[in-house]
């Protein structure tokens, strides 16, 4: 980001646009929830460690990750993109000139505070689907559902009555003006999800 503000500081073009750094600590719940459940669960049991503590503590987990991407990316949107923005080369008309999902998704327009906890949400819903998807990868019923999902994507898109429901539950998940019906829709949904998690454990040989 520093070597492409030089590039640009040192051209003539004028509309220049930035992807925010914060936007790639987004990886971070990605890759925790691909690796601990592939990884750590039988390291873990082989340690001695019950499977109800794994599942604890995978959660816990999450809800740190979601808590400590979500504050940094926040504190970068008002800092460092903020900083960056006032250059007199940047296109202010594409979200200031510097993109951050925050901003995309319009989770600032109430503030700081809110956006910290629609992205923490929305996070914490990420990263418990994508534990939950990744901890079934080796039965049959996980190939299942990745056909399942492809199959519902597939079918809903065309179809006008069922886009409108995809839209509706991305709506209601990132998009939604009401922030706490957001944020309670991701908690509630990711905690559904997540709780899947127990009779999955269950039959999991180590």
């Amino acid at each position: 980001m520093i070597v492409t503000y030089i590039i640009i500081r040192a051209s003539e073009h004028t509309e220049n646009m930035e992807i925010s750094i914060g936007n790639f600590l987004w990886l971070l719940p990605l890759l925790a929830a691909i690796i601990i459940p592939t990884r750590n669960f039988r390291r873990i049991l082989n340690l001695g460690g019950k499977r109800d503590n794994f599942l604890l503590g995978s959660l816990i987990v999450y809800v740190i990750i979601a808590a400590f991407i979500s504050l940094g990316n926040v504190l970068i949107n008002y800092t460092v993109d903020v900083l960056i923005e006032r250059a007199p080369f940047y296109d202010t008309n594409m979200f200031g000139g510097v993109v951050n999902l925050v901003e995309v998704f319009r989770w600032v327009d109430n503030g700081a505070v809110i956006a910290f906890f629609r992205q923490f949400a929305f996070l914490f819903l990420l990263a418990t689907f994508v534990h939950t998807l990744t901890a079934i990868q080796d039965k049959w019923y996980g190939w299942a559902v990745d056909v399942a999902i492809i199959a519902i994507i597939s079918v809903f898109i065309p179809i006008a009555v069922l886009r409108s429901a995809l839209v509706w539950f991305f709506n209601l998940i990132i998009f939604h003006q009401n922030a706490f019906l957001q944020i309670g829709a991701c908690l509630a949904i990711g905690i559904a999800i997540y709780a899947l998690n127990k009779p999955i454990l269950a039959r999991k040989v180590i």
